[in-house]
Formats: C-alpha cells, structure tokens, sequence
C-alpha cells in the first residue's frame, strides 16, 4: 500500500534519533475483510520487507491454516513499522558479539507510527480486526484492554486513531478480535491450547460476518 509522502517524513522525522531500522508497509489483499496488525517487524522482517517472515511467521501461517484461509485473503500489517532495537551481548560461540536485539516499541514510537495504521483502517475498513499481541490490542481498544483476560472474544468498539497530538476515538465501530503474539509459544508453550480455542472462535466470528 502506497502512504502519502507526508505521514511518512513525519514519522520519520519525530524517530530520527530513536533504535530503529527497515520500514514495512504492510502486505495482503488491499480489498480484505480481516486485516492482522502484528507489534512491529523484526530482524528477518527488516532486511525482506515482509511482514512475519522470521519464525514467527511459521506461527502465523498456522494459525491461518486453522482458520481455513490464507495471507493472500488477508491484509497483514503492524504497529510499528521499524524494528525497534537494542544492543545488547550475545554468545553465539562462546566470545561475546555485541548485537541488536529486538525490543518493545516505545510510546512514542508507537504514537509517532499512529497515523500510518490509521491510513490503513480507513483505506481497507476491514470487517474484523486481528490483534495478534498485547500492544496491537492497546494500541487499538486503549491502556484499559487487557489481551490476558479480553482475548478469543470479538469487541464490537471505536478503535482509537490520532488526531493532532492525542488520541481520539474513532465514529465507526469495529469487531476487534485479540490473540496471543505468534511469538508467544515460544516462550510460553503452555498457551497453544487456549490459541487453538481461540482461533476456532475466530473462525466461528469469520463465518457469520
């Protein structure tokens, strides 16, 4: 999807002196119902431009195949759209090597990608919205959204957007839809099974819109 030129040299202009590397645009069908919005991209998206492209997109692709359909039927984006980054010691043989590690996005980062998300919402207005992680869920339904304890249930709400420099919420109402970050399993296993539970009330949702 093409942004105009604006949004972008504004985003980038408020993140000059911030960690961060690689810009993704998103990827999909433009003209989806279900658009996905990830955390932010990391190493692997970074340097191919594709959004879940790393092990984590492994995951994705399953849960897709859980839901029966496939990333060409979806819009796939996030909402950071730089790999936010650390550096930080690594021992890959032994001797330390000084890396950049992925890390959370900031507020302000994710503040200061706000208007780009919102472009895509408003271009796709998709009919359900899959937020795969805590700070896709934030970002959309506001601090008070807990993906804990809201997950594997459609919200029917506003969606938060930027107006100037806050926050405001949306006049048009969306199906937002939490799941745990692809990630998730891989530091916490023990989740696979509510995932699983989760994607068939998905796929329940997905069927009746």
């Amino acid at each position: 999807m093409e942004f105009p030129a604006e949004i972008i040299e504004q985003c980038q202009s408020a993140l000059s002196a911030h960690q961060l590397e690689g810009f993704l645009t998103g990827a999909g069908n433009e003209d989806a119902d279900i658009m996905f919005i990830g955390e932010a991209p990391g190493e692997k998206e970074a340097e191919t431009g594709e959004p879940f492209s790393g092990r984590s997109g492994k995951i994705l692709d399953s849960y897709l195949e859980a839901l029966a359909i496939t990333r060409t039927d979806v819009y796939i984006t996030s909402v950071v759209r730089s790999r936010p980054y650390k550096w930080g010691e690594r021992r890959p043989k032994g001797e330390p090597v000084l890396k950049k590690i992925n890390r959370k996005p900031t507020a302000k980062e994710i503040f200061a990608h706000a208007p780009l998300l919102d472009y895509q919402i408003t271009a796709i207005r998709p009919r359900i919205i899959v937020c795969l992680g805590g700070v896709a869920f934030k970002r959309l339904l506001g601090n008070k959204a807990t993906l804990s304890t809201m997950h594997g249930k459609p919200e029917f709400s506003p969606v938060q957007k930027r107006e100037q420099d806050a926050y405001q919420w949306s006049e048009e109402t969306y199906t937002v839809f939490g799941l745990y970050h692809p990630a998730a399993v891989f530091y916490n296993p023990s989740i696979r099974q509510e995932i699983g539970e989760d994607l068939h009330t998905l796929k329940t949702v997905i069927a009746t819109m």
